[in-house]
């Protein structure tokens, strides 16, 4: 049977056991739920950022557009200029005879 004293040996290596536990786990759960409220942060201002790049895509979509408008009527400019390039060429040539 169990005397006094060895049960006080138990009872102080248990407790001794539990306090260790308590002292390692505490600032491992102490750094999990600071690592846990950075990943939040994080993932916030990944939302945020993809927000932006999807703005900045449409941005990008619109000027390209744009530009491709621009291209086409320069292209029309072009053509014209040569048509006009050709009439005065023409104007020179019936002008010379």
């Amino acid at each position: 049977m169990l005397n006094i004293g060895e049960l006080a040996t138990w009872a102080g290596w248990i407790m001794t056991i539990v306090g260790m536990l308590a002292f390692v786990i505490k600032p491992v759960m102490s750094n999990f739920t600071k690592i846990s409220d950075n990943l939040t942060k994080l993932a916030h201002n990944l939302d945020l950022l993809t927000r932006d790049l999807e703005a900045s895509k449409s941005d990008r979509v619109a000027i390209h557009d744009e530009l491709k408008r621009h291209d086409e009527r320069l292209d029309k400019h072009n053509d014209r200029l040569i048509e006009h390039g050709e009439q005065l060429k023409s104007l020179w040539k019936e002008r010379g005879k």
